[in-house]
């Protein structure tokens, strides 16, 4: 399903928090946002190197940035599905959930399908709709609650949230989801989302 995080200017996140979303969250990770002086960050790793990306997190504190952290579920692991994804110049979308959108090439991710096949036509003709709230409202109504879906739009400086109420605000944080924050490494009192967890070895027994 995935996890995106939401981490405004200035806020840090707990190594804890990170541990606990990588540890159910292995299939990629990517970043983008904007440093203070409006420089456009973005990161996108195809395989997972916690110690990397806690000490990204950590270096881009004073910034602005939206943390993607991938768990496959439709479509391949390699860099032609990790988030963020190029919508056009200057835009960039990350997703989690599951879609229901035809899939028209075997190992790309419903996410890639989305953006391929609709938004970046879209995005091609009517730029402007990407920062419009009613196209917003429209793109939120075919979205059912667990998907979210965040834009990055350069030239305006904005990130924008999809399905924003769907998700979970924790010190200052928003969160996607808290279902895919492991509970064995991180249990969180008041949960929106039932969380999922890990099992450690000791804890596994095959018949």
């Amino acid at each position: 399903m995935c996890l995106i995080v939401h981490k405004p200017a200035g806020i840090g996140v707990s190594e804890d928090l990170l541990r606990a979303a990588l540890s159910l969250n292995r299939d990629g990770w990517g970043l983008m946002g904007f440093a203070p002086n409006g420089r456009l960050l973005l990161e996108r790793h195809a395989e997972i190197d916690e110690e990397a990306v806690i000490d990204t997190v950590r270096r881009y504190e004073p910034a602005e940035f939206v943390l993607h952290l991938r768990q496959r579920t439709r479509g391949g692991v390699g860099p032609h599905n990790t988030h963020p994804i190029r919508v056009s110049t200057g835009l960039y979308l990350m997703h989690n959930g599951t879609l229901g959108i035809p899939s028209r090439v075997a190992g790309m991710s419903d996410t890639w399908h989305l953006v391929t096949d609709v938004l970046r036509p879209l995005a091609q003709r009517h730029r402007p709709l990407f920062l419009d709230n009613a196209f917003h409202a429209l793109l939120e109504v075919g979205l059912r609650a667990e998907n979210k879906i965040a834009l990055l739009d350069q030239p305006s400086r904005r990130i924008l949230l999809l399905n924003r109420a769907q998700g979970a605000e924790l010190d200052g944080l928003w969160l996607s989801s808290t279902r895919w924050i492991d509970r064995r490494l991180l249990p969180l009192a008041n949960a929106p989302q039932p969380q999922e967890r890990s099992f450690a070895a000791n804890e596994l027994h095959f018949v």
